[in-house]
């Protein structure tokens, strides 16, 4: 499956900029600096994190009302994994700024 969507609720939809690589080849003007990049996205991916994680936790829900508790206990696992990658962002976040 090669496509990305993503699908939070049942109308919920949110946008972002996957910023991949943007430093180019230019003059060098005006380009922010790596540190600054790096702590925006990282203050993004966050954000994106936990909102998946919510999710996760909310559909995880469902399943356990609908009767599906193996599958309720398997997202469940996910939030967490997802809260786990959000302690590696954090730590990114503070090195980032005792560079700064």
């Amino acid at each position: 499956m090669n496509d990305h969507h993503h699908h939070h609720g049942d109308d919920k939809h949110h946008h972002y900029h996957h910023d991949h690589d943007d430093s180019g080849s230019g003059s060098g003007q005006g380009e922010m600096p790596m540190s600054e990049k790096l702590k925006k996205m990282v203050e993004h991916w966050l954000k994106h994190n936990a909102d998946h994680a919510a999710t996760y936790r909310q559909w995880a829900e469902r399943a356990r009302q609908a009767g599906m508790p193996d599958v309720a206990e398997i997202l469940e696992g996910v939030a967490k994994d997802s809260q786990a990658i959000n302690g590696d962002l954090e730590r990114a976040g503070e090195v980032l700024a005792e560079k700064n």
